[in-house]
């Protein structure tokens, strides 16, 4: 009698590997800088958003709100599995990236580019490469900066 065995594939490892990075702005709906924010914060969210690459590894932007309920229970769930310092709102806006265990607190210009630029940076600070590289967006070939071709004659 020939037994076989069955080749079992842990697919924890390939969710763990894909959990991604937590993008988020802890805000208050009466703080002016906030108000401020709002429309570059939008705009960041649509540029990332419009990424297959974002969504594709997992990765995913969050609000909480100051005087959401669930405020101190969404913050401790993104504390759950984080290494050193947590994550704390001790001002408002608060921007944070969580990538893996760390949390990197932002304090850049609050504008578009900025933002999108800081958040696509992907500061992988595990030593581990994954498949999108250093950065959570993949450049595509019509945002890379060009030079003008010269007709060289010799």
């Amino acid at each position: 009698m020939r037994h076989t065995r069955k080749h079992h594939t842990n697919n924890n490892h390939r969710t763990n590997r894909k959990h991604g990075v937590i993008i988020g702005l802890i805000f208050a709906n009466w703080c002016g800088h906030c108000q401020a924010l709002k429309p570059h914060w939008h705009n960041m969210k649509k540029h990332l958003a419009k990424h297959p690459s974002f969504r594709k590894n997992g990765h995913k932007i969050i609000e909480i709100e100051d005087s959401d309920k669930a405020k101190d229970m969404k913050i401790s769930q993104i504390n759950s599995d984080v290494k050193g310092e947590k994550l704390v709102a001790n001002g408002y806006p608060t921007i944070f990236k969580k990538k893996g265990g760390a949390i990197q607190y932002y304090g850049g210009e609050r504008e578009t580019n900025a933002l999108v630029q800081w958040a696509n940076e992907n500061n992988n600070q595990s030593g581990n490469n994954n498949q999108s590289g250093g950065y959570i967006l993949r450049p595509s070939p019509h945002s890379r900066n060009r030079t003008k071709k010269t007709n060289r004659r010799g």
